[in-house]
C-alpha cells in the first residue's frame, strides 16, 4: 500500500463523514459552519465576532454572514456591550442551545457507532497515527 493509497481512503473517510454531518445539521435546520459558531457562543456565553472568526481561523465576513442568520433564525442574539456601547456581542438563545445539544448528541452517537468495533488499543493506535501525520504536515508548513 503506497501513501498515495491511504491518503485516498483518508479523503473518502472525510467526504462521507462530511455528508453524514451535514445529514444531521440539515435534519436539524442548520447549514455546514453554523454548528462551530454555536458551539463556540455556547461555551463562551456571550462573545464578539472578532472572538469567533479568531477561535474558528476563517475570515470575518465568512463569520459576520452565518452570525446574521442565526439571528435572523432565532438562534443567537445580538446585543451591545456594556462596557463599550460600540461592540456588539452575540449570546446563544434557548432556541439555539436546544440546537445545537441536539446535534452534539446525534454527534456523539454516529462517534460511537463509527467506533463501536474498535478495542481501546484501536483508537489509541489510531489517534497516535492521526497525530504523527498532523505533526508532519505542520513541519512541512513551516519549511
Amino acid at each position: 500500500m503506497t501513501p498515495r493509497d491511504i491518503i485516498r481512503k483518508i479523503h473518502a473517510f472525510n467526504r462521507l463523514h462530511g455528508c453524514e454531518v451535514r445529514r444531521i445539521m440539515e435534519s436539524e435546520g442548520l447549514y455546514y459552519g453554523q454548528l462551530p459558531i454555536l458551539e463556540i457562543v455556547s461555551e463562551k456565553g456571550k462573545c464578539t465576532q472578532k472572538e469567533i472568526v479568531e477561535e474558528l481561523k476563517v475570515s470575518a465576513p465568512s463569520v459576520a454572514v452565518s452570525v446574521k442568520r442565526l439571528v435572523k433564525h432565532g438562534y443567537l442574539i445580538k446585543s451591545n456591550d456594556e462596557k463599550d456601547q460600540r461592540a456588539t456581542l452575540v449570546s446563544i438563545s434557548e432556541k439555539g442551545q436546544s440546537v445545537t445539544n441536539a446535534c452534539r448528541k446525534k454527534f456523539d452517537e454516529l462517534d460511537d457507532r463509527l467506533f463501536a468495533d474498535f478495542s481501546e488499543t484501536d483508537k489509541e493506535q489510531l489517534s497516535a497515527l492521526i497525530v504523527k501525520l498532523n505533526q508532519r504536515l505542520e513541519k512541512e508548513g513551516q519549511q
